[in-house]
């Protein structure tokens, strides 16, 4: 509790159970210091291991998701919160609290007939209230160990509190040591019995003068708050996804309900079918995104309040209470950077739609259309990435290598262009045979397609159809993958010639890079749009689809000339890499999170790099078996590499 008087008005914040938002009721301290109602916490205990093993011995804290032992794991777990400890100081607050707006009077002058007299102290350990004449004549003379609290002039306000310090459980003597290398408050009979061999054991009021003097204080203070505003981000991204998934339902509900005017009795079984599923996945999508946004405010109010309070006590030079509170945002920075990393996998935007049928001249299973369930991944902000771990703290690992030459080839196979659908299957281009070949992942050969002209750089058009730039003549082949099957779609030639090499799709159009560096726009007529010209040729393109730009390759070996660039929708452009690590550049990609991956054909090796550039390692070199690396497509946490002259492609995995 605090020293000199100072006030614990702005402490009340703590006397709320984080569950149920109401005073605490037979307040329970978890190891990992936050502290819930006893019914509340058994409560949550009972919901949180439902349907987990009964052998079952951890459960996480509400707040910061810490790992919490049982006392008793043999107990029933409905009587788990039971077993932790009550948080006396709490209660006593409390109690204070309750007392604060009560006309306080002397209670041994009561007793004799006075009944108005005021009172100036109030004795913890007897709960009675005296006046200054009584404390020194009764009180006093009696009790030369207790805790008193000064208040003088707390007539229906809160009362101040002078010095009183925790006792130890086991020993009901003060806590005022502390114990470094266990990190432990204790009495002196603790630290006579179990710290004799400690090397570094203080006084508290030292540990705390430490602490003060140091910047452990201010750091953990500037690490809650940065936490904090990652916590809050995320809360009013929740917020907002939450208003487009009601939005969703509604648009949806209403499309279905205009088709519904339009059809016979039958579509009645159909409607149904469809809006349930629409509601369901509505339901589902709420409920999981409602319940991160309760967690991340939870632990994001919880480090706000340890924050706020661990200021308040260094200013009131409350050395016992800071060190608490300095512990706890320990903890709470640990947990929230845990929570985050968790998140990242996850961290999507959920849209559902409602597809209409194009057309009513069949009343089939399709009539009333189809809910559709997209989720786009994205990307907690990279200036917090003291808690988010980039992916290029990833290791990788080869998975296999498999051969792409088949008995019907006639030269070597030279792979120019590559595609990880998401279907687990892999599209390659073989500009030496002048065919498309399907594979899966696991090497197995699927189809292949024979098309005119001579294969370059691959992309994805949607999760069944690729695209691929050709040369001689210069073009455009669109190919369905159905049913592991090769289809040409449609052909597209370039209205000004050129020959294309590398190719990306985005916003119904293909973006096209060319021999003489030229990056166009292309639409699905052949009309060519100049977005800039480089000074050697683009072999490949990819598109970013977490910041929505065009990432280009350039074939330079210049040292310091520009080897990657991005394009945005405006055509403005920015230097991502320069020719160094990475030597005459071909294949390109980007994965769910940004980051970026490049094949160097000359210096042999796939470096990674963020988003913004600002971070970039070799992921891949010449001992890996990248020698003349070409084309390089990422699906999920796994990659595919082709290399120049060789008839053989490696999967990789980051782990």
């Amino acid at each position: 509790m605090a020293e000199g008087g100072r006030s614990p008005e702005l402490d009340f914040h703590l006397l709320d159970c984080p569950i149920c938002l109401e005073r605490l009721r037979k307040p329970k301290s978890l190891p990992c210091l936050h502290c819930f109602c006893q019914e509340c916490l058994g409560t949550y205990i009972t919901k949180e291991l439902l349907g987990k093993m009964a052998s079952e011995t951890l459960f996480p804290c509400p707040v910061c998701r810490r790992e919490i032992l049982s006392f008793n794991p043999l107990e029933s777990k409905d009587k788990w919160a039971e077993q932790f400890p009550t948080n006396a100081i709490i209660q006593d607050l409390i109690k204070l609290k309750e007392r604060s707006f009560e006309p306080l009077y002397c209670k041994p002058c009561q007793t004799k007939g006075n009944m108005t007299n005021p009172a100036k102290s109030w004795c913890k350990k007897m709960d009675e209230t005296f006046c200054e004449t009584c404390k020194v004549q009764l009180h006093d003379n009696i009790h030369s160990d207790c805790d008193i609290l000064d208040i003088t002039g707390c007539c229906g306000a809160r009362p101040k509190q002078e010095k009183s310090v925790p006792r130890c459980d086991q020993h009901d003597k003060k806590k005022v040591w502390y114990c470094e290398d266990h990190q432990l408050l204790g009495c002196q009979i603790c630290v006579f019995k179990d710290h004799r061999r400690c090397e570094v054991v203080t006084t508290a009021m030292e540990y705390f003068q430490k602490l003060k003097d140091g910047s452990q204080l201010a750091d953990i203070q500037d690490m809650l708050k940065k936490n904090a505003e990652v916590v809050d981000f995320i809360v009013k991204d929740f917020d907002e996804q939450l208003q487009n998934l009601v939005q969703n339902q509604e648009t949806a509900l209403q499309s279905i309900t205009a088709l519904r005017q339009k059809v016979d009795k039958r579509l009645n079984k159909l409607q149904k079918d469809v809006t349930d599923k629409l509601i369901a996945s509505f339901k589902e999508e709420k409920r999981n995104t409602e319940a991160s946004l309760r967690q991340c405010e939870r632990l994001m109010n919880s480090m706000l309040n340890t924050m706020k309070s661990s200021v308040t006590a260094v200013e009131g030079n409350d050395h016992i209470e800071t060190i608490v509170l300095y512990q706890r945002g320990q903890a709470e920075v640990e947990s929230c950077k845990a929570l985050i990393t968790d998140m990242r996998k996850s961290y999507t935007s959920v849209s559902i739609k409602h597809h209409c049928a194009s057309g009513l001249h069949n009343v089939n299973d399709d009539a009333m259309g189809k809910i559709i369930i997209k989720k786009q991944p994205r990307r907690i902000p990279g200036s917090h990435c003291h808690i988010v771990p980039y992916l290029l703290e990833c290791n990788v690992k080869r998975i296999r290598k498999f051969s792409i030459k088949i008995p019907s080839d006639q030269n070597d196979c030279y792979g120019h262009g590559v595609v990880y659908l998401p279907s687990d299957q892999i599209v390659i281009s073989d500009d030496r045979n002048n065919k498309i070949k399907l594979f899966t992942d696991k090497g197995q050969f699927l189809d292949e397609l024979t098309i005119r002209g001579s294969p370059n750089d691959l992309c994805l058009v949607d999760n069944n159809t690729v695209a691929v730039a050709v040369d001689s003549p210069g073009g455009i082949r669109v190919v369905k993958v159905k049913a592991s099957k090769l289809s040409l779609s449609s052909e597209i030639r370039m209205s000004n010639g050129e020959d294309c090499y590398g190719i990306t799709h985005t916003d119904g159009e293909f973006v096209i890079g060319t021999y003489g560096g030229g990056v166009y726009s292309v639409t699905k007529g052949g009309v060519a749009d100049l977005l800039r010209r480089y000074k050697s040729t683009c072999h490949s393109i990819t598109h970013d689809t977490v910041k929505g730009d065009t990432l280009v390759s350039i074939y330079n070996d210049i040292p310091k000339a520009v080897a990657v660039s991005r394009l945005s929708a405006n055509k403005r452009h920015t230097d991502m890499m320069k020719v160094g690590v990475v030597r005459c550049p071909r294949g390109i990609d980007v994965d769910r999170e940004g980051n970026i991956y490049v094949c160097g054909d000359i210096s042999h090796n796939v470096v990674q790099m963020s988003g913004d550039g600002t971070h970039a390692r070799e992921l891949l070199t010449s001992s890996n078996g990248m020698n003349n690396p070409m084309a390089i497509s990422v699906n999920g946490d796994k990659f595919v590499v082709t290399n120049y002259g060789n008839n053989h492609i490696r999967v990789f995995g980051l782990y």
